[in-house]
Parts: structure tokens; C-alpha cells; sequence
């Protein structure tokens, strides 16, 4: 036999032996697939898929940055591995739109072409080749949608792939949309599985109320592990992985401090934009849509003082309320009511001294409104335009002619833009004038408020909630039409005024009638 028949012999015995071990193992696939040597976490993303395939895990999330080859994996070289040793299976991917869709379809249906395919038994369909709707001729469906667009009805799927539901940051900050992915999810989606009921989500994650964030714990810290859905009980396995380790426990046995991939994410390439910092760092990079060190505020922002010494006579009070409409039947998490008393002093310092935060009919926060006025007989109440107060208006000026409570009540323009309304607020708390009463000085109500206050303050603008800054922004937006506070009251004379003082008391009286 001649050398080069030998050679030839060799090489066709390397691709055999290479055939038959991609078809058994996710990571050989991967490789013979690419031509590339897998990093890592690539590594650790194959291990996880494969063991979904040997049904040791049923329902998975990963959580990666941008440009880590997550779609590559988990939604063109899974479900085509996938369809070739199971060529009877029904899969369906979902992505954030039908074009995507399509883009993905392709390229899992390229794949049973290319001359590497190691299934050789496993090809395409005759009549069913469309990019996102393709067949085998073994029975097998692949069916491609966007989240909110397609006809999901009569699609069965042994397999639900879902990669990036959201797409950027308009979409995700978007509650109505992100109620309509999630709705989509729930009764559409879910309702096409069959068989072995396998689900993985794939995501970076751009906010807290993502369809990753409604099944994952409400302290998710972003580690790896296993966690149960909050509404239904059932285990999910989530492999997070961000840029730089953040855990001792890092999926990928990381020091803290390492990056995902040396040579394409790492210090070199993403170093600026970790300098950078903020929510595109936090959310897109490192899986916290919500980070502890604030995305606008953060906890240095939050000045305190002793409430049971502070000299109230010097403040003037206002109120400030944030109303919600009572939550549609089947919603889980409905937005809060809130009403928030400050103290503004002389140097328009912002105190916040007593509120109410609550989910009840509105004629429950109404009460509530007026006992706070009742209480603390604010000059000024300040609240948001819009269909809620129209629709409650009559209802409150009643009661407040029953309850013979005589607030002014100023309503301010409503924007979509959440974080430019918060802008003075930010604006005030920057320079240190945003003051939170000291716990061990305030009544037990007080406690959960200021808990829900700090923590939707350092979760804006990602929370799922965000009732109280609303509340605290529209006091911040008032600041320009308010009388800000005096001097402390002077204790009496016995011989009278001086004609000092009563030169002062005239020139203040002047000073606010002119304001």
C-alpha cells in the first residue's frame, strides 16, 4: 500500500473515530462543528446541556455576557445535536423576534448540511426546509418564533429553547412588554410542551423582571446553583456566569477577579466599559440587573437623623403620594400605593418623617391619606397627572370635605422616562440632602417602609418596583414651588420684643410674601 493510501487510511479512521464520539458527547460535537479548541466555559455550558439531554436536569437558565457564544451553544449546535440523535423530536426556539427567528432557523438547519454533520442518518426533510419550520423525515419538528410575534397553536415541542426574550434596553424597560413576554411564556409557550418537557432559558440579563427574574427568588445574589420557581415550586439549575468573578464558588473555579474568556472578554477588551461601571456593567456583564452599589442611587446618598431630636418647628411639611390601581385578577406582584410626609428646612434639606406604603381598594389609601394630613397638616400635597387621580378625585375631595381636611393638592406631569424624573431627586441626594430617620428612633411601621425605600432607591431603575422613588421624586420636583423651612422659634422675653426683633419678623414677612 502506498504511503499516501496509508495516510489517507489514517485520516478517514481519525474522522470515524471523531463521528462517533461527537454523536455521543455535546463538547465533541462543539468541536467538530467549529474546528475550535472550547474555552472553559464553554467547557462547563456543554457539561450542563449534556446532562440535560441525560435527563439529570429538566429546566435550566444560563446567564452569560454578550459575545460569549451562548446562542452559539444552547440555540443553533444544541438543538441540532439534539435533533440528530433524536430524530423523532419536536423542538421549538424562541427568540426576541420572527427575523431573529429566521436567522437562527438557518443556521440549525445548515448544520444536518455541512459535510461534518456526523448523523448520517439524520437529514432533512424533502418538503419542509424553511428556515424557521423544518422537518426530518423521521417525524421530527424544529419550529423557530419571536417572543411576541408568530402563531405558536399546533407546535408541539419535546423542547423549548429560549434565548434572549428581551431584546435591549427599550424592551426591557418596558413593563407593558415585559407583561406580554411573560404572558406569552405562561399560556403559549408552556402549553406546546410535551414529552419530555425540557426548558432553557438563555439569557443576558437586562432586568430584574426579566421572564428569568419571575421564576427566580426575589435575593437572587446571581450564583450558580440550583432554585425553585416562586409560584410553582418547580427546581430550575441556573449556571450564571459574569465577566469577572464575583464568588468564591465561581461555576468556572475562578479566582475573584478573573474574567470569562482570555483573548475576547477580558481586561484588554472590556476594561472600559468595567470602569465604566453603572447598569450596562452590572446588568449585561455581570447578570445583576440590580447591583448592590446602586445603578443611580447609592447608599451614601441616604443621609440620617434622629427623629425623636429633631427640632420639627423649623420644617415645613408637605405630602407626596404615588397612587396604584388595584392589581388585574392573577397578577402576582402588583405595584404599591404610597404616600411619603417631609420636612424641608431652612437650607432645603429633605427629611422624610413618616408615610405609608400598602396593596388595598383605594378608598382603603385614601383613609390613609387622611390621617397622614390629619396628623402632620402639610402646606402642600403633591401627586402625578393621570387616569388614577381622575378616577379617585371626586371620591377624595369628598372624604376630604367629610374629614374637614384642607390640603392643597398639585398635580405634576407624568413622563414614560422614569429616570428623568428622578433626576432631582438624584440631583438632591448627591448633595447630601436627602435624610432617612435612624431605626432605632421611629416607630415599627416605619421599619418596612424604609426597607422597601432604600432598597427600590438602590434597585432603580431594574426593580420590579419602584413606588416609593416615584413618591420621593415627585417631593424633589416640587422643591421649586415650596416655602422652605425657618429659623428655630426663639424662646419669649418677658419685657416684650426688641425692636430688633420685630425688624426681623417684619423683613421675613416681606421676604415670604414676595416668594
Amino acid at each position: 500500500m502506498r504511503h499516501e493510501d496509508l495516510d489517507e487510511a489514517y485520516l478517514n479512521y481519525l474522522d470515524e473515530a471523531d463521528r462517533r464520539e461527537a454523536k455521543k458527547s455535546f463538547l465533541a460535537f462543539y468541536m467538530r462543528m467549529t474546528g475550535f479548541l472550547p474555552p472553559k466555559h464553554v467547557k462547563v455550558i456543554c457539561r450542563l446541556l449534556q446532562s440535560m439531554e441525560e435527563d439529570k436536569v429538566d429546566r435550566a437558565m444560563i446567564f452569560m455576557p454578550p459575545r460569549a457564544a451562548k446562542t452559539t451553544l444552547a440555540s443553533i449546535l444544541f438543538p441540532a445535536w439534539i435533533m440528530g440523535r433524536h430524530p423523532k423530536t419536536a423542538i421549538m426556539s424562541v427568540v426576541h423576534t420572527q427575523d431573529y427567528a429566521g436567522k437562527i432557523g438557518r443556521k440549525v438547519r445548515n448544520l444536518l448540511r455541512d459535510p461534518r454533520w456526523p448523523f448520517e442518518n439524520v437529514r432533512l426533510s424533502d418538503d419542509s426546509q424553511a428556515r424557521e419550520h423544518w422537518a426530518t423525515p423521521q417525524g421530527g419538528e424544529y419550529n423557530g418564533f419571536g417572543a411576541t410575534a408568530g402563531n405558536q397553536h399546533g407546535n408541539p415541542a419535546d423542547w423549548l429553547l429560549m434565548d434572549d426574550l428581551v431584546k435591549g434596553r427599550k424592551i426591557a424597560m418596558s413593563p407593558h412588554m415585559r407583561d406580554e413576554i411573560w404572558e406569552n411564556y405562561k399560556t403559549d409557550l408552556l402549553s406546546r410542551l410535551q414529552g419530555r418537557h425540557k426548558q432553557i432559558k438563555t439569557f443576558t440579563r437586562w432586568h430584574n423582571d426579566d421572564p428569568a427574574g419571575r421564576v427566580l427568588p426575589e435575593d437572587f445574589n446571581g450564583k450558580t446553583g440550583w432554585y425553585r420557581d416562586r409560584e410553582t415550586g418547580e427546581k430550575w439549575f441556573v449556571l450564571s456566569i459574569p465577566a469577572v468573578s464575583e464568588h468564591d464558588n465561581d461555576p468556572l473555579g475562578r479566582q475573584v477577579g478573573e474574567w470569562i474568556w482570555p483573548g475576547r472578554i477580558d481586561e484588554k477588551t472590556k476594561g472600559a466599559t468595567q470602569k465604566r461601571g453603572g447598569w450596562m456593567w452590572s446588568a449585561l456583564y455581570q447578570q445583576r440587573p440590580s447591583p448592590e452599589e446602586g445603578l443611580m442611587f447609592r447608599a451614601e446618598h441616604f443621609q440620617t437623623y434622629d427623629f425623636k431630636a429633631l427640632d420639627r418647628s423649623r420644617l415645613r411639611i408637605y405630602i407626596t403620594s404615588d397612587y396604584a390601581v388595584t392589581a388585574e385578577a392573577g397578577a402576582t406582584d402588583p405595584d404599591f400605593t404610597v404616600h411619603l410626609v417631609w420636612g424641608v428646612d431652612k437650607e432645603w434639606n429633605m427629611f422624610l418623617l413618616d408615610g405609608w406604603r400598602g396593596r388595598t381598594e383605594p378608598h382603603m389609601w385614601v383613609r390613609e391619606w387622611i390621617r397622614l394630613c390629619k396628623k402632620w397638616k402639610p402646606l402642600l400635597a403633591g401627586e402625578e397627572q393621570g387616569q388614577i387621580i381622575k378616577s379617585v378625585g371626586p371620591f377624595l375631595r369628598t372624604i376630604m370635605a367629610q374629614e374637614q381636611v384642607f390640603v392643597q393638592r398639585r398635580q405634576l406631569s407624568s413622563s414614560e422616562n422614569k429616570e428623568m424624573r428622578a433626576q432631582a431627586l438624584l440631583g438632591m441626594a448627591a448633595l447630601g440632602r436627602l435624610y432617612l430617620p435612624k431605626r432605632d428612633t421611629v416607630e415599627k411601621h416605619m421599619l418596612l417602609l424604609l426597607d422597601a425605600f432604600e432598597a427600590e432607591m438602590l434597585q432603580f431603575p431594574t426593580g420590579k418596583h419602584d413606588d416609593t422613588v416615584d413618591a420621593a421624586s415627585l417631593f424633589a420636583r416640587l422643591l421649586d414651588q415650596i416655602i422652605a423651612g425657618r429659623d428655630p422659634e426663639k424662646k419669649g422675653s418677658p419685657h416684650g420684643d426688641t425692636l430688633d426683633d420685630l425688624f426681623k419678623r417684619n423683613e421675613d414677612e416681606d421676604r415670604r410674601r414676595n416668594q
